[in-house]
């Protein structure tokens, strides 16, 4: 499926901010199952954008800010080509894991950050019949089935931050709930896992918009790494679009920064996916763009304090770095 993907983030801010520092993990990765023809970033305020790769492989932007500013914009638009095949989860045959595997996959048995190893976690994971699995399959369908019986997906009760406990206890939350919580029962079986951040194409977008999504990846000896969606219970398709892997949520956030100020800050994010019949433009993946915002030298509302336009922004930003 050949997809057009629009990512919109707006930070807007009660009071004038200076210093800030933001990266922002918005382009899909070119894979097996995936190619990334094009991709553009559209930033306001003017700025200088670098682009690197982590530990993974996954791409980040960074850029900074040091003039006074109160909103920050955000536009990532792709192309993407995606062939993802429905993959054999349920039929895999491999025998459970009985203990810590090699050093390649070690990082994705650990509990860290929201994905707790816990008495909550044990009780839940007796009571899946997990340990009696006889297979990565069977293992797998007990999990999916598990969870789509016993939790609801429902907004605004947990935050970025929850812990796994926290979803067991509420029964409630999103795909990153999901996610973390599929990742803690298969890291307590000792099958390593890994956290998968993207995107979900939506057919009836008038209903319910595309979003940013999240599910998981585990490691099978004779299929290598193979997808499944805990949020709900199905082997990802062509409709889903990779952006980032990483142990949990923590590892690949869309944005994270910090900024200078007391200001509190306002978060909107949209998300439009697109078919297309064709590719129409080129790859340009440094192909950088401008959204004109406005910065001030100096604190609004003191002497001398004057507006500058886009290319003295990046000028100013050029000299200091």
């Amino acid at each position: 499926m050949l997809l057009e993907i629009q990512h919109h983030l707006q930070f807007t801010y009660d009071e004038f901010i200076r210093e800030s520092h933001m990266e922002v993990r918005v382009e899909p990765r070119s894979q097996g199952g995936q190619i990334v023809h094009d991709f553009r970033l559209a930033l306001g305020p003017s700025t200088m954008v670098t682009r690197y790769e982590d530990w993974l492989g996954n791409a980040i932007h960074w850029f900074s800010i040091t003039d006074y500013h109160e909103r920050i914009e955000l536009i990532a638009q792709s192309v993407v080509d995606t062939t993802m095949p429905s993959g054999p989860v349920l039929d895999l045959k491999d025998p459970m894991p009985t203990g810590t595997p090699g050093v390649d996959l070690y990082d994705f048995t650990l509990f860290t950050g929201p994905v707790l190893c816990s008495e909550a976690l044990d009780a839940l994971h007796a009571d899946l019949g997990l340990g009696k699995a006889g297979s990565l399959g069977d293992c797998m369908r007990l999990l999916g089935d598990g969870l789509a019986e016993r939790f609801e997906y429902r907004k605004n009760i947990t935050s970025f931050d929850s812990t796994t406990d926290y979803f067991i206890e509420t029964g409630a939350g999103v795909c990153q709930d999901f996610a973390h919580l599929g990742l803690a029962l298969l890291r307590r079986s000792f099958v390593p896992s890994r956290y998968v951040s993207g995107y979900l194409h939506v057919e009836t977008q008038d209903i319910e918009p595309s979003q940013s999504h999240a599910w998981i990846e585990f490691y099978s000896p004779s299929n290598g790494w193979t997808a499944f969606d805990p949020t709900h219970n199905r082997v990802p398709d062509e409709r889903y679009v990779i952006v980032g892997y990483g142990r949990t949520y923590n590892d690949v956030p869309p944005n994270r920064g910090i900024y200078s100020g007391t200001a509190d800050e306002h978060l909107e994010a949209h998300v439009v996916t697109t078919p297309l019949v064709e590719r129409e433009h080129p790859r340009l993946v440094e192909d950088g763009q401008h959204i004109d915002l406005p910065v001030y030298r100096e604190l609004p509302g003191r002497d001398g304090a004057s507006e500058l336009t886009a290319g003295e922004a990046a000028a100013s930003q050029q000299q200091q770095q």
